[in-house]
């Protein structure tokens, strides 16, 4: 299999950054509204710090082993049946993640833009786009967010700064009080969903030669700290009330928003160049996969692992039923299914490499 070209910190960064952002910002907000209120960019602050703890955590974990991505640190870790089943784990959740972005992606467009095309175009369609950038490589893709994230953050934050009218500093009275412990334990999917999943980037890392740790992490926050930030002016612009009963409250925010008397409509060009971040992210999950299952099973040739997976994942992204179902489901479930592949494998990991260290410092002073 070709080794894809090495990536620079700033792709990285960039990389890092619109994967964080990826259904984020169509998914959290009414969740996060809905629980905390008032105080729902506070919450989503301190799932930011647990991000780039986590993601310090994984970098160690990643130094321990240089040169080898996730898939390759397993096998080496717990051996050839135990890692290759921990390896395979991985595969398993990065073909997961990639389905769940797929129909997220595809459940907003069918509501908010076409609402008569059936599900499975768009999966198909999304797939077999990314499909192709995965066969170009993970250095095509960060280069893609390279040029786009400065657009796409421009776009986003326009209609914020537009509907600013708006704005209602009553919002934040809202009645009721706040405990900061049950609010952060119903919210603690936020801690999952984005900030787990970018253990994935453990399959980059050995692609990176400098300034890894500062552009992974960097990404991370810059994206949280955004994220809290539209969170902040939801409030502010909907009030409390509406940014938890609507399902997509800042897609609401951009159709409400009036730039001038002969432009309208504005929300739906908006939210398609939104919509490349979604796809940003599903082509990073769909090329870990697929460079997981090569590295795994030593398969030389990404294509033949890339199209099959295409029908694997949009027939998979179709087992949630509906919304609510997912939403629910992401709730009560998502934080502990996430808990063993972000800490609990990587633990064993390290812990493995400091077994093997002091194996080789005491067959050197038995030397």
């Amino acid at each position: 299999m070709e080794k894809p070209e090495e990536l620079g910190g700033w792709p990285l960064f960039t990389m890092t950054a619109s994967f964080v952002a990826g259904t984020t910002f169509i998914l959290l907000p009414v969740g996060l509204i809905s629980a905390a209120r008032q105080y729902a960019w506070l919450v989503e602050m301190w799932s930011v710090l647990f991000g780039v703890i986590a993601g310090a955590f994984w970098l160690y974990v990643a130094s321990r082993y240089p040169g080898m991505t996730l898939v390759e640190i397993a096998r080496h870790a717990l051996g050839k049946y135990a890692g290759g089943a921990v390896a395979l784990s991985y595969i398993v959740l990065f073909v997961q993640l990639a389905a769940w972005v797929t129909r997220n992606m595809s459940d907003y467009m069918q509501i908010n833009l076409m609402p008569r095309t059936p599900l499975a175009i768009f999966n198909v369609a999304a797939l077999l786009v990314c499909a192709y950038a995965v066969i170009k490589g993970i250095d095509t893709i960060a280069l893609v967010s390279l040029v786009i994230l400065p657009l796409l953050t421009i776009a986003f934050w326009t209609p914020f700064t537009v509907m600013l009218r708006e704005w209602d500093w009553r919002n934040f009275d809202y009645p009721g009080g706040f405990e900061w412990w049950p609010t952060l334990v119903q919210t603690k999917y936020a801690l999952g969903f984005p900030f787990m999943e970018t253990i994935a980037f453990m399959m980059a890392f050995p692609l990176v030669r400098r300034r890894r740790g500062a552009a992974f992490l960097g990404g991370i926050a810059f994206t949280g700290t955004q994220l809290a930030l539209s969170l902040f002016f939801t409030v502010g612009i909907l009030g409390v009330y509406r940014g938890s009963h609507l399902t997509y409250p800042i897609y609401i925010i951009f159709r409400e928003m009036e730039f001038s008397n002969l432009i309208e409509h504005l929300e739906a060009i908006v939210s398609v160049i939104a919509l490349l971040l979604v796809f940003i992210k599903l082509s990073v999950l769909f090329s870990f996969a697929v460079t997981g299952i090569c590295q795994l099973f030593a398969v030389e040739n990404r294509a033949l692992i890339a199209y099959p997976l295409v029908w694997v994942i949009s027939a998979y992204a179709l087992f949630f039923t509906t919304i609510i179902e997912n939403a629910e489901w992401v709730e009560r479930y998502l934080f502990y299914y996430y808990l063993p592949f972000a800490f609990g494998f990587p633990l064993l990991f390290l812990v493995a490499s400091w077994f093997r260290g002091k194996a080789g410092r005491s067959k050197e002073a038995a030397a």
